[in-house]
């Protein structure tokens, strides 16, 4: 779950913070910020890196771009980051038209903390002018969704009780599942849920699709990552078929594909509980990480 940590450096000069919100570090290893890239965040940077680089402390609603090593890179040209800026010089990536700077020199502004049991309301958004956080929780899961007016319709997250998931809709039309909810044996871990998937039809019914911990992808503390990935001929079918178009999931709905981001999740305290996410290509208005299992 996310914690706020305090960004010790600020000077007394900076901006006073709003009643509702904290500053979260970029270091503070308890957070997840991978879940805000590509999303807009509010932001406050020390003054020892404004004296020479910036004008102010504080810029809203810029991009997080990257994060890489002890470095977070933000977009935000017309914002006043403008990586042409010669004062930006040595902090400017040019190939990605954003800046990169330290993470100990900068620190996220984060809003409402955590109440009741629910864990803190993400620090980003798809569009700051368009879309509101909202808590859900529906059957023995909740989370943070967004709810987002824009010029194609009204995007919102509905649960269905009677498949127990997550669905986003526009204008209430049908819901397309982006987090769907399991039971499993824990002495099986995730692989013991592959039989009831297949006979779902979510997974291919074969031996050559398998389950399989993803090293790679890492998600916040205590939480482990896994994917249904390809096997044998299955593999080498895909992958020879990658390299000129882009398949189908090679092993069903919930499973490994080249054009979205899908995986399964499975937390410490909870090895009975298996949920898979699916963000598509570019997110899908649920911050994954703020899953809290009743």
């Amino acid at each position: 779950m996310k914690r706020y940590a305090p960004f010790l450096l600020l000077a007394a000069a900076a901006p006073a913070l709003a009643a509702s919100e904290t500053l979260l570090s970029f270091d503070d290893p308890a957070v997840y910020f991978a879940s805000a890239l590509g999303r807009q965040v509010n932001i406050r940077f020390t003054d020892s890196f404004v004296a020479g680089h910036l004008p102010q402390t504080d810029y809203d609603g810029v991009i997080l771009s990257g994060l890489s090593g002890d470095k977070v890179c933000f977009f935000g040209g017309e914002k006043g980051l403008d990586p042409a800026d010669p004062k930006l010089a040595d902090v400017a990536r040019v190939e990605g038209n954003d800046i990169c700077v330290p993470r100990n020199v900068v620190a996220v502004k984060a809003g409402k903390p955590a109440v009741d049991g629910q864990p803190p309301e993400p620090f980003y958004a798809t569009d700051q002018a368009l879309c509101s956080w909202n808590w859900q929780r529906g059957g023995s899961v909740g989370l943070w969704t967004e709810d987002c007016k824009f010029e194609s319709g009204q995007w919102n997250i509905a649960y269905d009780k009677e498949k127990d998931l997550f669905g986003l809709h526009v204008d209430n039309g049908e819901l397309y599942p982006v987090l769907r909810h399991f039971r499993t044996d824990p002495a099986k871990g995730p692989e013991g849920l592959l039989p009831d998937l297949k006979a779902r039809g979510l997974v291919l019914d074969s031996p050559e699709c398998v389950f399989e911990k993803n090293e790679e992808q890492f998600g916040a503390p205590g939480w482990t990552i896994w994917q249904v990935v390809p096997t044998g001929k299955i593999k080498e079918a895909f992958d020879a078929q990658v390299k000129l178009e882009v398949p189908p999931p090679p092993c069903g709905e919930v499973g490994y594909a080249a054009d979205f981001i899908g995986f399964f999740m499975v937390h410490k305290d909870h090895p009975d509980r298996v949920v898979f996410v699916n963000l598509g290509q570019d997110g899908t208005m649920i911050d994954p990480f703020s899953l809290t299992l009743f």
